[in-house]
């Protein structure tokens, strides 16, 4: 039904309502937009418990197994997964042909996730790799003109497995030196892809998904490569993308397309999507998600610029930023859809010659007053510290309590539950901590009750460079950057815990009856500013007052557009 639908939609014939709800899809699709378009990918990246089942509990009944279709059909070998998918197959094709006398190429959607290949027993236990979808078991009739082509979902920090499999003959690759990095890693990006397009024989493959993510935060590591889900800079995003369709071409594709043209601000991703509120992802721009900046093409907050760029110019920022006037210490802040800005100015200090301490009081449910460690007092309840050190040593560290890693992934990376009693940490306890993300869940395959220590990312780490997209040294991934006598630094709202800046909704306190992340408004801030020669670091009232629904942006081509762009301009 859907597929009838999509087909009607794109030959301009087609009002459609989804339901009564406003968020419902719905309209009238009167133009004609067939001739620009070349085919169709059915179907989404299948689960892969959604396979097993399906084939599981269809295996002994003959209605399911195999279809036999005007246009398409199986093999004998074909498992009711893939029925399923010739006969949907079968009858876009029969809709089309018969009622607008046009055919398009088809393809399947699949990913690593459930391709047809058969792992080592290693690999498909540790990674629960435990589903086939082949398409080579589903053929056309000579009535199928336009033909059939298989797509993959392939991106290069994913599936894990991959960078795990030593003994390539496996799978029939012998000799690696082809597939060998310039420092002697193995691109497993192009070994997988080659598997690919040695495997189909009987169809071209095409990579209809492929990217890396400009946010800030990180969900996957490509330990070969480099070429990491999140935190990589638009330069780095362009480059990786070069790099892979080179080894997508390489490995004798028959296409790709980049995954995606604009940042989607509404997304979520699976090491950060429990921190946040996910009803109102669209209404602010979280840069730790990376998941959203797959894009060439950004949308910064702001109507036509954004509030503050981080470049060592302090010219944008005014008298009524500063927020806190202490000693010889004044603090500025101002925010948009993304960021919180921070101007720290000091007379006749350099960045590097002694360390700045900002201090930042979120949630009045817990917080520290002194810090044993580094000799700091403060006069409200701390939650989150600024340590400004030097380009090579600044970080933002949290107090435990207030640790969001910890409150939901402690017994994956730190192997005991902070939810039983004794295990929870004091509401004053003075130990900070790094703030990291997790990037790998690992479980002893033998005993599935037993967490391995999982691997980390440390996002408190604070990136020095030039955060100004309209000049020449733009890094987008910088944090802060020092300009005379002070220092500007942008933080995205996820690392403070907020989960919902748009409503000024932070984490409530984890512990206290809540046994995880629940949600609290507040109305204001405390923040100041010191040194370990300040005898108490003062800290002032900042009022934070959300938007609601009323979103600022502005579009701008990324970096990795250009690069893209003249990767594919034909020479003259």
């Amino acid at each position: 039904k859907d597929c009838k639908t999509v087909v009607d939609v794109i030959h301009g014939n087609k009002k459609l309502s989804l339901g009564r709800v406003a968020s419902a899809g719905h309209g009238s699709y009167l133009n004609d937009i067939s001739p620009w378009v070349l085919g169709y990918i059915l179907g989404v990246e299948w689960e892969d418990v959604t396979v097993v089942y399906t084939d599981e509990k269809y295996r002994d009944n003959s209605a399911y197994r195999g279809y036999k279709g005007k246009y398409m059909y199986t093999t004998e070998e074909a498992t009711p997964f893939e029925s399923m998918l010739a006969r949907v197959g079968d009858k876009i094709v029969e809709y089309e042909s018969a009622r607008y006398k046009q055919q398009r190429i088809l393809a399947f959607s699949n990913w690593p996730t459930t391709d047809p290949f058969e792992y080592p027993y290693e690999i498909a236990s540790h990674f629960c790799k435990c589903a086939q979808v082949d398409v080579e078991h589903i053929a056309c009739t000579e009535d199928f003109l336009a033909g059939q082509f298989a797509s993959y979902h392939v991106y290069p920090y994913y599936p894990d497995y991959l960078s795990g499999v030593e003994d390539w003959s496996f799978f029939g690759i012998d000799d690696l030196s082809a597939f060998r990095t310039e420092d002697g890693k193995l691109n497993t990006y192009r070994m997988y892809l080659t598997l690919l397009t040695q495997y189909h024989e009987n169809m071209p493959v095409v990579i209809s998904e492929y990217g890396v993510s400009t946010g800030r935060g990180m969900a996957h590591r490509d330990i070969n490569t480099g070429r990491n889900q999140g935190n990589m800079s638009e330069n780095g995003q362009g480059q990786a993308l070069v790099e892979c369709y080179r080894d997508i071409m390489t490995a004798g594709c028959a296409g790709s397309c980049v995954f995606t043209w604009q940042d989607e601000w509404f997304k979520r991703t699976w090491n950060t999507m429990h921190a946040v509120d996910l009803t109102r992802t669209p209404y602010w721009s979280d840069y730790q998600t990376n998941e959203q900046y797959f894009g060439l093409l950004s949308f910064d907050p702001g109507n036509e610029r954004s509030v503050s760029y981080v470049d060592g110019d302090f010219s944008e920022w005014t008298d009524q930023d500063v927020v806190s006037a202490r000693r010889d210490i004044t603090l500025s802040m101002k925010y948009d859809e993304r960021f919180v800005y921070f101007l720290m100015q000091k007379p006749d200090w350099t960045l590097g010659s002694e360390p700045i301490y900002i201090a930042l009081d979120i949630t009045p449910k817990s917080g520290v007053y002194f810090v044993e460690e580094n000799n700091l007092c403060f006069d409200k309840g701390t939650d989150f510290v600024i340590i400004l050190d030097g380009e090579d040593n600044s970080r933002i560290k949290v107090q435990e309590r207030y640790e969001v890693l910890r409150a939901n992934y402690c017994q994956e990376v730190y192997c005991f539950d902070t939810y039983l009693v004794g295990n929870e940490p004091e509401k004053n306890s003075d130990r900070f901590v790094d703030i990291n993300l997790v990037l790998d869940i690992l479980f002893d395959a033998l005993n599935s009750s037993k967490s391995l220590s999982s691997e980390v990312f440390e996002t408190g780490i604070l990136t020095y460079g030039n955060a100004n997209p309209y000049l020449p040294d733009f890094n987008s991934l910088a944090d802060f950057r020092a300009g005379e006598n002070g220092v500007e630094i942008k933080l995205p709202w996820q690392l403070l815990n907020f989960a919902d800046p748009s409503r000024m909704m932070i984490h409530d306190d984890y512990y206290n009856g809540n046994y995880g992340i629940e949600f609290m408004h507040i109305d204001y801030i405390n923040v100041g500013a010191g040194t370990v020669e300040t005898p108490v670091i003062r800290m002032d009232k900042v009022d934070m007052e959300g938007w609601e629904n009323r979103v600022t942006s502005h579009e701008r081509l990324k970096k990795s557009y250009y690069i893209m762009k003249d990767l594919w301009t034909p020479e003259s």
